[in-house]
């Protein structure tokens, strides 16, 4: 446990919204319309996905008070299920998810930002979201605190961003557009069922993220109650933020023109603000990517550090810098997958890999929020500064949106997905045992 607790709640809090607010809300309102094009219904959706994501803040909340450590997700599956558990999830977040889309967010970030000045080199977003990834990683060896600043400016760069287009989007664009747009060839889009079910899944996509901060618990000042609150307080901010910017859109667009225009955010700006105010978005649009892969990058290599303390990995990877507190050979593991990543997705495409794990992370989600459920019965005794409310209501709507996501990954996403995905799970259950006997040898 590192001695000198470096984050207040602003920086915890920070965290937790920027890494949920990425580039994910100017894109997926699009899809979200094409399937759900009645107005309320498309406001609603959003609404229910705040909800939801409030229950798993409100699961992650309790964790996080009761084992404020190093590893956060990782040390609740262990805690509840044992190593052979938490080691899948590892493998699985640290061999793909994480490291896939720091490299994805990256290469997006550096499209758009060069973007700006016209360049379209390959070469050069090549170079450009690589510099992104290594210059992330530098600033995080120098410690969390230095890292969060980064990421603290790029999120209040991003929430001023997203502020402008909402209040553009309301003040300066009256409800006309909508009595315009929202009833004209939007009907060609069949609400059902069906489509507010998959309406749903980008949503909670989209509100993912809330979990970065346990990750590195360690570093937060009183830990037990300032992590509670910088998830409640986080995710309850971004839901706010969600729905007032989608009611944004709403009035400059109407749900078809959301459906049927691929860059819906800039043509929302440009509306509300000229041809500067789309230039602004774009930029805002590279600070959110490298905001968010700030987040990726300084949390995530705390999982590297809790197996390793756990027997899981190689023992030297649960060091810490003396004077920074950095965890150096994690961060730059986690560098060189990420860059393994960047430069095949440069050369081929890896969203079939990507979009494959996608309902094995989910698998997770639900067995941390059964976990608290049982958790709650097996150890009454633990101490739980932050309490869930409405237990056991927030769990078990989390639980049942978890199978909610997997079931409908699995039922939409090609066959070959879900055999990537199964066989990725499968080789790391396999590997477990004699990984894990060479590593307690080697350490």
């Amino acid at each position: 446990m590192t001695a000198r607790r470096k984050l207040g709640l602003f920086d915890a809090t920070m965290l937790v919204m920027g890494g949920i607010i990425g580039v994910g809300i100017f894109f997926t309102p699009g899809s979200v319309a094409e399937l759900v094009p009645i107005p309320w219904q498309f406001l609603a959706i959003w609404a229910l996905g705040a909800a939801v994501a409030m229950c798993g803040a409100a699961t992650f909340a309790e964790l996080g008070g009761t084992f404020p450590r190093y590893g956060g997700w990782f040390e609740f599956l262990r805690e509840i299920y044992g190593p052979f558990v938490s080691f899948l999830f590892a493998w699985v977040i640290l061999g793909v998810v994480v490291t896939g889309a720091i490299a994805a967010i990256a290469a997006f970030g550096a499209e758009v930002l060069l973007g700006l000045f016209g360049v379209e080199s390959g070469a050069a977003q090549l170079a450009t979201g690589a510099a992104i990834i290594l210059g992330l990683t530098g600033i995080s060896l120098c410690g969390v605190k230095v890292g969060a600043t980064v990421q603290n400016l790029c999120m209040i760069t991003k929430l001023v961003a997203i502020a402008a287009l909402t209040v553009g989007g309301i003040a300066f664009l009256a409800p006309e557009p909508v009595a315009s747009t929202a009833t004209t060839p939007a009907q060609v889009f069949e609400p059902s069922w069906r489509g507010l079910v998959a309406a749903s899944l980008p949503v909670f996509f989209a509100f993912g993220g809330w979990q970065h901060v346990c990750y590195i618990a360690d570093e937060v000042k009183d830990p037990q109650r300032t992590v509670p609150k910088a998830i409640l307080l986080g995710v309850l901010g971004v839901g706010l933020t969600y729905v007032a910017i989608n009611y944004s859109f709403l009035l400059t667009l109407g749900t078809h023109g959301l459906a049927t225009t691929d860059d819906f955010a800039a043509v929302a700006a440009r509306k509300a603000f000229g041809g500067s105010g789309e230039q602004a978005l774009r930029a805002a649009m590279a600070v959110s990517a490298i905001g968010v892969c700030a987040v990726n990058v300084i949390a995530n290599p705390a999982i590297f550090v809790a197996m390793a303390r756990n027997g899981l990995f190689f023992k030297s990877f649960g060091e810490q810098h003396a004077r920074t507190g950095a965890p150096i050979l994690a961060l730059i593991a986690q560098a060189a997958i990420a860059l393994v990543y960047l430069v095949w997705q440069h050369f081929a495409d890896m969203s079939a890999l990507i979009g494959s794990v996608v309902f094995a992370e989910w698998i997770f989600h639900g067995l941390v929020a059964y976990g608290l459920i049982r958790l709650r019965r097996m150890r009454p005794e633990l101490p739980r500064p932050y309490r869930s409310f409405a237990f056991p209501l927030a769990p078990v709507l989390y639980l049942v949106t978890a199978f909610l996501v997997v079931g409908g990954n699995l039922a939409s996403s090609p066959g070959v997905h879900a055999a990537i995905g199964l066989s990725v799970l499968a080789v790391g259950a396999l590997v477990y045992k004699p990984w894990r006997l060479g590593v307690l040898r080697s350490g």
